[in-house]
């Protein structure tokens, strides 16, 4: 019983640090994404903001579900 907690343990952490990647890598887009919006908005490209709005939706949508993947409890075999 002690095997299979510290087991569960160690893959609970695993999972932990999945979505703390997926979280930070969102973080860094989004506020790289709001910048170059920001930039394109104050040199009134607003072409390029809609641009860039799109690309920011698709980017979270990739990221949502790298989180959602994350967290998806992972089959465990008695083998492994």
């Amino acid at each position: 019983m002690v095997a299979w907690l510290q087991k569960e343990l160690a893959h609970q952490r695993e999972l932990n640090g999945e979505m703390r990647r997926a979280v930070a890598e969102l973080a860094r887009a989004f506020q790289e994404s709001l910048a170059r919006a920001h930039d394109a908005a104050e040199s009134g490209e607003m072409e390029r903001v809609r641009r860039i709005t799109i690309e920011n939706r698709d980017a979270w949508q990739q990221y949502l579900q790298q989180i959602i993947d994350a967290s998806k409890p992972k089959r465990v075999t008695s083998e492994g």
